[in-house]
C-alpha cells in the first residue's frame, strides 16, 4: 500500500477516535461555560452547546439586554447568569472556561483578561487587530496554564489535515515552491444593500466596516484563508506587499472604510511566497477564472488544489490523472468545541492554538499595513516575537 493511502486511513482512523472520544466526554461532570457575546456569532456557538451534556452554561454577557435575556431563554436548562460586564462574568469561581464572540477589536482585551483569571479560552477570530493586542494576549497565555483556542475552524478539517501531511510529510508534490489563492465572490446589484466588503446581501453590525474597530476585510474576514496559507507553506511570512481599496460603489482609499478588494504578496522564511487576493468584484459566470474560496500549493512534482469541499492532486507533467478526493462532510464548529473541550480534560494545545492564532492575526496585520503604506512592510517591524 502506498503512503498516500496509508495517511488517508489514519486520518479517517483519527475522525472515528474523534467521534468515540466526544461520546465519552460526555460521561465526565459538565465543563462550566461563560459565554461573552451572544449576538448572531455567538448564539450559534451557544446553540450548539446547549445539545451537549459535556458542556453546562453558567453565565452569559452582552451588551444588548435583549441579547442577554435570549440567550438565557436558550440556556434556560442551565439556569445562567446574566452579565452586561464581562469583568464581572470573568470574576465568578463557577466558571471553567469562556467563549468570546464580540467585535474584533475586544478580542484580544477580554481574552488577556480570561487567561489571567485562570479561565479556559475559545475566542473567535481574529486574535486582535493590532500587533500590540496581539503581544497582549500571547503573553498573558504564556504565564497561564489554561487552554486557549482560536476559532480558525479550517484547522479541524479531516481533508485540509491530510493535504498538510501530504505536502509535508509524503512530500506528494516534492518541495512546495509557490501558493496562490483567493477569495472571490460577486457584488450586490446596484440599489441593494451592500454592507462591508461582501457580495453577499447581508446585515452587518456597525463596527464592521470601522476599520479601526474590524482590522478591515484582510485581518476581520481574510485572517481563515491566511491561515490556511500559512499552514500549507509550514512557515510564517517574513515581508509583505500588497494594494487594496474600496472599488464599489465609487473608489475610496484603504484605511477609510473596510476595502472591498486587495492583493497581497508574502514571502515566508522557507522562501515560498504566496499571491493571495480577495476581491468582490467578481462576475459570476466568469469560468476562466472560478469564482469562490480556493488554494493551489506548487511543487517539484505537481500542484494540490485545495477548496472546502475536495482536493485533487495534478502531476507536473501529467504522467498520472488528477485525483480528486471528496471532503468529509462534517460541522466544522463542532469539530472545533470537541477539540477545545478534549484540550482541556487532556492538559494540551488545541490545533488552533496561540500560536496559531497570533500567526495568522500578524499575518494580516501585515499585509494590511503593506497596503495601507503602500510599501513593504516586514515581520520584524510588528515587534511581536513568536
Amino acid at each position: 500500500m502506498n503512503k498516500s493511502k496509508v495517511l488517508r486511513r489514519s486520518f479517517l482512523q483519527t475522525v472515528a477516535t474523534t467521534a468515540m472520544a466526544s461520546s465519552a466526554t460526555a460521561q465526565e461532570e459538565p465543563l462550566r461555560f461563560g459565554m461573552i457575546g451572544v449576538g448572531k456569532r455567538g448564539n450559534a456557538h451557544l446553540r450548539r452547546f446547549v445539545k451537549r451534556s459535556d458542556v453546562a452554561i453558567k453565565a452569559v454577557c452582552d451588551v444588548d439586554p435583549s441579547a442577554r435575556d435570549a440567550a438565557q431563554s436558550t440556556a434556560r436548562a442551565d439556569n445562567p447568569r446574566s452579565f452586561g460586564d464581562y469583568k464581572e462574568l470573568l470574576g465568578q469561581s463557577g466558571i471553567d472556561a469562556v467563549l468570546i464572540s464580540t467585535p474584533c477589536y475586544l478580542h484580544a482585551e477580554m481574552s488577556a483578561a480570561a487567561l489571567e483569571a485562570g479561565k479556559h479560552v475559545f475566542c473567535e477570530k481574529p486574535l486582535a487587530i493590532s500587533a500590540d493586542q496581539v503581544k497582549l494576549v500571547l503573553d498573558a497565555a504564556r504565564k497561564s496554564k489554561a487552554v486557549f483556542q482560536i476559532g480558525q475552524q479550517s484547522r479541524n478539517a479531516p481533508h485540509m489535515q491530510e493535504v498538510v501531511a501530504q505536502i509535508h510529510q509524503a512530500g506528494l508534490i516534492g518541495k512546495p515552491l509557490v501558493i496562490k489563492a483567493q477569495r472571490h465572490s460577486t457584488p450586490s446589484k446596484p440599489g441593494t444593500r451592500r454592507a462591508g466588503g461582501g457580495g453577499q446581501r447581508r446585515r452587518f453590525p456597525g463596527w464592521y466596516n470601522d476599520v479601526k474597530l474590524s482590522g478591515d476585510l484582510i485581518v476581520e474576514n481574510a485572517v481563515h484563508n491566511l491561515d490556511v496559507c500559512n499552514w500549507l507553506a509550514g512557515s510564517r511570512p517574513e515581508s509583505s506587499y500588497g494594494h487594496g481599496k474600496r472599488y464599489l460603489p465609487e473608489p475610496m482609499p484603504s484605511g477609510t472604510v473596510m476595502m472591498d478588494g486587495f492583493s497581497v504578496e508574502y514571502i515566508y522564511q522557507n522562501d515560498m511566497h504566496l499571491d493571495y487576493s480577495q476581491l468582490y468584484l467578481h462576475p459570476r459566470k466568469l469560468e476562466k477564472l472560478p469564482n469562490g474560496i480556493w488554494f493551489v500549493v506548487y511543487g517539484e512534482k505537481g500542484a494540490i488544489e485545495l477548496n472546502y469541499g475536495s482536493w485533487t492532486y495534478y502531476d507536473m507533467h501529467g504522467d498520472a490523472e488528477p485525483v480528486e478526493h471528496a471532503a468529509e462532510d462534517i460541522d466544522l464548529t463542532e469539530a472545533a468545541h470537541n477539540d477545545f473541550l478534549r484540550a482541556i480534560r487532556q492538559g494540551r494545545k488545541p490545533v488552533a492554538d496561540i500560536e496559531t492564532a497570533a500567526i495568522a492575526a500578524l499575518t494580516g496585520i501585515m499585509g494590511r499595513e503593506s497596503i495601507y503604506q503602500r510599501r513593504m512592510v516586514t515581520w520584524d517591524e510588528l515587534g511581536v516575537s513568536i
